[in-house]
């Protein structure tokens, strides 16, 4: 809410229309003309000290009744001036009033937090031929492990960090899979409370299952919550364009410039289409671009993170930040424009030694009562609408008196309302009633998916999903720019965070006001002493 203008008083002073009203006696005419002979100096007062507000404009009063309308000669002009001065005042209240309303308008248009807004008045940037307003570029670099940068093949990297910060590691939420990390990175929300749980998962209200890889499916409005930093860019008055980051095709999340999820688009390529955008006249050129790269995970799968050829995509995805960075400088914009780079999770090694088959624990019946598998590497389970009352708890049970059987089963298994606190991953029936965690690089599955016998290689190789504070998922923070050069010395590494805190880190870069998120450092991170 805009405060009242200092000194704004709403009080009535009902004693006025009374003195208006009564006629004048003696005592009061002595007054009025007192009042008269002391305007000259008043008015010299006020005009001397323009920025003071002159009194009566808010505030109605008895200690300044009259303008100076002339000489108050005759008694009998005392009270029609009196009376035309009267009704002025009150004209003055009114525009009084109507400015007021305005400056309210402007500042809804201008501050706050829903709605469509004018560009706010920044500090510009002047780079030897165009202004530039702040300006922010967030990559997602998809499965890149934190400890891969310390395999000596990203120098373009190691020079990004010594330049501005780096955390010592950044923790996904968990599940530590994509598409819930990327809505949770871009909107500063756990998944439980944005509602993307998994890459897939049903909805008992919605009776639909939400199907990562089908975009007929996964772009409706209807999945999503929370605000991504691209709408509270766009809301807030700044421009904003997204390059394939999950969640992005969405309809009322919608950026001014998008580009859809491609396959076979080059890191380097969405680095010239950043850039390009960068090129526009300053009213189309946005302030915030998000870019999702997915290579790194791609031959993670594939390979795992052990894998020949991941030091090579390493190094191309490390070529394409030092295209970047080169085409900044070339616009002498490299010390102007901030640059955040994330991931969204690790890798975990795996193979099919470290596989559990869940259809060789439960027994057929209690199969024949389960709706299809809703996550993986972990096992989510969900009863069908119509399977008996007790199914929930009979699931459970059997997968629980196996781990009690067996020396070490691989896995833990709750009931949804009895996950640990620390996942923040129940508080919505999205998530399916039986919850199983695997061991780091295990897999639970089931025959139909895996055939051990066949001889078949098994893939993937690399795989992610596990406990979110395991070392493995450990994911990747680094940031540079002219506002993080105000907070921090260059080459500061900050403490471990969880990944809901970059919403509110990039906001507060942008001077956006956030929309209420689950980070609890107010964009602040903390330097390791």
């Amino acid at each position: 809410m805009v405060p009242l203008p200092a000194g704004y008083s709403s009080r009535n002073d009902s004693s006025l229309s009374l003195r208006t009203r009564r006629n004048m006696n003696e005592e009061e005419e002595h007054l009025i003309s007192q009042d008269y002979s002391e305007q000259d100096h008043f008015l010299e007062k006020e005009n001397s000290n323009s920025t003071r507000r002159p009194r009566g404009f808010w505030d109605v009063d008895e200690d300044f009744d009259d303008e100076e309308l002339g000489e108050p000669h005759h008694h009998h002009h005392t009270q029609h001036k009196r009376s035309i001065w009267y009704h002025l005042r009150f004209a003055f209240i009114g525009i009084g009033i109507g400015l007021l309303f305005l400056i309210l308008k402007l500042s809804v248009m201008a501050v706050g937090h829903h709605g469509e807004h004018m560009r706010p008045v920044e500090r510009l940037y002047f780079n030897g031929t165009h202004q530039f307003a702040p300006t922010l570029i967030l990559i997602s670099l998809d499965g890149f492990r934190n400890d891969y940068l310390d395999r000596n093949v990203t120098p373009h990297l190691s020079q990004f960090a010594s330049q501005g910060i780096r955390a010592e590691y950044m923790n996904p939420s968990f599940p530590s899979i994509t598409f819930p990390n990327h809505w949770t990175l871009a909107t500063g929300l756990y998944p439980e409370a944005h509602g993307i749980v998994g890459n897939e998962f049903y909805d008992p209200q919605l009776q639909s299952m939400f199907i990562h890889k089908r975009p007929a499916i996964s772009s409706q409005s209807r999945w999503w919550g929370g605000e991504p930093i691209w709408t509270t860019s766009k809301l807030q008055g700044r421009k904003s364009a997204v390059i394939m980051w999950p969640g992005s095709p969405v309809p009322k999340f919608e950026p001014d410039y998008f580009v859809d999820y491609e396959r076979g688009v080059t890191a380097q390529h969405k680095m010239e289409t950043a850039l390009g955008w960068l090129d526009m006249p300053f009213e189309e050129r946005p302030q915030m671009i998000s870019i999702y790269v997915p290579q790194v995970d791609q031959k993670g799968h594939g390979g795992g993170p052990q894998g020949g050829q991941l030091n090579g995509v390493l190094t191309q995805m490390d070529d394409a930040v030092g295209f970047l960075m080169q085409g900044l400088k070339e616009r002498n914009l490299d010390s102007h424009v901030n640059i955040v780079i994330v991931s969204d999770h690790g890798m975990a090694q795996t193979d099919k030694s470290r596989l559990i088959f869940y259809d060789d624990i439960l027994s057929k019946e209690t199969l024949s009562h389960l709706r299809q598998r809703e996550a993986w590497p972990l096992l989510s389970l969900r009863p069908k609408d119509d399977a008996p009352e007790d199914t929930a708890n009979r699931v459970y049970e059997e997968l629980y008196n196996y781990t009690q059987s067996v020396d070490d089963a691989h896995f833990q298994v709750y009931l949804r309302e009895d996950v640990p606190e620390r996942f923040h991953y129940r508080g919505t029936e999205r998530i399916a009633p039986i919850v199983t965690i695997p061991d780091v690089g295990y897999s639970i599955i089931s025959h139909k998916d895996y055939n051990i016998t066949s001889g078949k290689a098994y893939h993937p190789m690399g795989i992610h999903g596990y406990d979110n504070l395991a070392m493995e998922m450990r994911a990747i923070f680094m940031a540079r720019g002219p506002r993080i050069e105000q907070w921090y010395s260059k080459g500061t590494i900050v403490a471990p965070f969880f990944n809901v805190e970059v919403y509110g880190f990039v906001a507060k870069i942008l001077n956006l006001d956030p929309a209420p998120n689950n980070g609890t450092l107010n964009g602040e991170l903390v330097p390791i002493a």
